[in-house]
């Protein structure tokens, strides 16, 4: 072999190490929660569980002899009653375990029920509507599912205490599976009739004109925001909001009660309003804190910064309020005190 020959050997050996180098290098680690994650994200971040006790409950309990005056401790907390995922494709749940158990029907689900009208795609894909492929990537389509937190059926366990409220939802039950409300969560058909929620600017996470991440109303998969990691927390918002009520139209379980004694139940989950349940990230980044999505970083950092999922696959749980005392009786009425730990 001449000089030149071995030269020319040798530049492109380089060349291809350098790109099995770099094809290597560009693999991407997909993004996963199992049930160890969830279990050690649980925290008490008083932005989370927000536990007080709020007041005395009286009660009048009566014997054939005789009635009696009784009291019980009114408490109020947050539960984490719901893990809510968003990602591209039908069956593709960062949550491993819940992928299992579901993701082969929630495929199947969004095939057969996208099939009887048309043959179109059903998937999300990240796929751009529309525009330039190359430059616009404003509008997207996210698949989601709401499936019952780990911890909410053991709050039925520490109710029992009388100094704790059960959750409305069961673990690992499915609330809502885009795959299987796959023609109503890519049409919208029945949501567009509701015009008051559809007006710009009035169902809207975030505040303002330059702060807004994203319309709750369309309740579909469809998402007009050029930052992936908002346009998931936009979908999980609109998750929440149509499990947490009863007779929408969508295909899904609806949270409606606990069956506990005397309960103030936590209702619908709307945007802007940490009263009514907050957020906590928990893949890709797992957040030690709770909080309303749409937060005003115009001026500041962006809250998406380090939250960026290299596939697109995020999961939250959602923390909802709950106040109730242990029943004793008929109930008279409540001294209210207040004291949070």
């Amino acid at each position: 072999m001449t000089k030149y020959a071995w030269k020319g050997f040798s530049a492109g050996l380089i060349i291809l190490l350098l790109s099995s180098h770099r094809l290597q290098a560009v693999e991407l680690e997909p993004t996963t929660l199992t049930l160890s994650d969830i279990t050690g994200a649980m925290t008490l971040d008083q932005t989370c569980i927000n536990y007080c006790i709020t007041g005395v409950c009286v009660w009048l309990r009566c014997s054939i002899y005789e009635c009696e005056i009784e009291t019980s401790i009114r408490v109020s907390h947050y539960n984490p009653d719901l893990i809510v995922s968003v990602y591209d494709e039908p069956g593709d749940n960062p949550w491993e375990e819940a992928q299992l158990i579901y993701g082969s029907l929630e495929s199947q689900g969004a095939d057969s029920f996208v099939g009887l009208f048309h043959d179109a795609f059903v998937g999300g894909g990240h796929r751009v509507e529309g525009g330039n492929p190359n430059t616009d990537h404003s509008l997207r389509f996210k698949e989601a599912t709401a499936i019952g937190h780990p911890f909410s059926s053991l709050t039925d366990s520490i109710a029992d205490s009388g100094y704790y409220c059960p959750s409305e939802a069961e673990s690992m039950e499915p609330y809502l599976s885009s795959g299987f409300d796959a023609l109503v969560w890519r049409l919208g058909l029945p949501e567009m009739l509701y015009l008051l929620n559809l007006l710009p600017g009035r169902r809207v996470v975030g505040s303002g004109i330059q702060q807004q991440w994203g319309p709750v109303w369309p309740r579909t998969g469809f998402i007009n925001q050029k930052d992936d990691v908002k346009a998931a927390a936009v979908v999980a918002q609109r998750v929440g909001n149509i499990v947490t009520q009863t007779q929408q139209p969508h295909i899904y379980n609806p949270l409606n009660g606990n069956n506990y004694n005397r309960t103030w139940l936590p209702g619908e989950l709307v945007e802007n309003d940490p009263d009514t349940g907050v957020w906590q990230m928990l893949a890709p980044k797992v957040d030690t804190q709770c909080y309303a999505f749409g937060e005003n970083d115009v001026y500041s950092q962006s809250w998406s910064t380090g939250r960026q999922s290299e596939d697109n696959r995020y999961a939250f749980a959602l923390w909802r309020p709950y106040e109730c005392c242990e029943a004793k009786g008929a109930y008279l009425f409540t001294v209210p005190v207040e004291v949070c730990l």
